[in-house]
Order: structure tokens, then sequence, then C-alpha cells
């Protein structure tokens, strides 16, 4: 007669290994999404962008001068 704990025990074991298997994918995944993430977020404090001004006036320190802002519409006509 078959032991029916024998067929019991065999598939727990294999159950829990399943589960074992399947926890440890999952636990992998999760860590290779955290690592991609904070590789990505990394990037933002090397590839910001600056806040610029908007030019003002023509000076050294002004990349275009006045010519962006003295559009005249009724002379340019």
């Amino acid at each position: 007669m078959p032991d029916p704990m024998k067929d019991l025990n065999a598939f727990q074991a294999a159950w829990f290994q399943a589960w074992a298997t399947a926890s440890r994918q999952s636990l992998e995944m999760w860590k290779h999404l955290f690592e991609a993430q904070h590789r990505m977020l990394h990037q933002v404090s090397k590839y910001h962008r600056d806040h610029v001004e908007i030019a003002t006036g023509a000076s050294f320190t002004d990349k275009y001068g006045k010519r962006a802002h003295d559009i005249d519409p009724e002379r340019d006509v």
C-alpha cells in the first residue's frame, strides 16, 4: 500500500522549492528595477539644465544683447 505521507511530503517539498525560486526571481527583479531607477535619478545631477536669465541689454555678460527684444512691427512692415 502506498504511503500517503510520502506523497504529501514530496508535494510540499516541490511546492516550497517552486515558491522559493519564484520569490528569489521576484526579489532579483525588484533589485534590478531599483538599481535602474537609481542610475536614472543619478544622471539628473549630471545632465540638469541651468537656469538662464533672459538677456536684458547689451553687455559683456548677455548672450544676445538687446536685439531679441527690439522688434518694431510698424517699422518692419
